[in-house]
């Protein structure tokens, strides 16, 4: 193996298809979840002995910045660790303000959908989420891009041994105030976004990945995202 695949290890929690590695964030590095508007009781979440600072999706270190990442790697195409992963995260770290600017799109695009449902779904029937929202309201414009600074972290990224072309394909995770049930995964490949669900949602579904997001795409494909029918 590689000096990249050298810095991994084996992902104690999975079945020897994944390993696992901690870095530093190599782009969005001061974005946080500061607000969470459908539950009320973020405010007061703490950390404590029974709950220590992680990247799943409801924990609630999700509000303060973070240095590191943990990038994962994904070996359920039968390609092994190699090229694929390299590749990817090489292109990361020479093309992160690019990435960084297609992630910035697409989260915007979530947060506006995902806004809209809770005006109109969540808000005019829960009396706590009132009164959190009216706290909160003001504190930043959510209607301009700026705002997923306030509702998104980056916890980690994955990457996969397949893609369209050399590259492996990625997957950005972010915890969300939107939803700290599932958090937020952005496939990618390269510098294109094609598709978005929960936290490592469609990046472990091996063989049957592209045949993943070409559903997700059928009813979820934002201006700016690549159609892979197209591609």
């Amino acid at each position: 193996m590689s000096t990249f695949h050298d810095q991994f290890e084996p992902d104690p929690e999975s079945d020897g298809e994944t390993r696992v590695w901690s870095t530093n964030k190599p782009l969005l590095q001061n974005a946080v979840v500061a607000f969470a508007p459908p539950y009320p009781e973020y405010p007061k979440l703490k950390l404590g002995r029974s709950r220590q600072a992680s990247g799943d999706p409801s924990c609630p270190s999700a509000r303060d910045v973070g240095d590191d990442i943990v990038v994962t790697l994904y070996c359920n195409n039968d390609n092994g660790f190699g090229d694929y992963h390299e590749l990817a995260w090489d292109f990361v770290m020479a093309n992160a303000s690019e990435i960084e600017a297609s992630l910035r799109r697409k989260l915007f695009a979530q947060h506006q959908k995902a806004l809209k449902q809770f005006l109109e779904e969540v808000l005019p029937g829960d009396r706590k989420t009132q009164n959190y929202w009216k706290k909160i309201e003001g504190e930043i414009d959510w209607h301009v891009p700026s705002a997923v600074e306030h509702l998104y972290n980056l916890v980690g990224v994955g990457l996969v041994d397949n893609g369209l072309d050399e590259s492996g394909f990625c997957s950005f995770e972010f915890q969300s105030g939107w939803d700290r049930d599932h958090g937020v995964g952005i496939i990618m490949h390269k510098t294109n976004v094609l598709a978005a669900g929960g936290m490592q949602e469609d990046i472990s579904r091996g063989p049957d990945l592209v045949e993943s997001l070409k559903y997700v795409q059928s009813y979820d494909l934002d201006d700016g995202d690549l159609a892979l029918q197209e591609s």
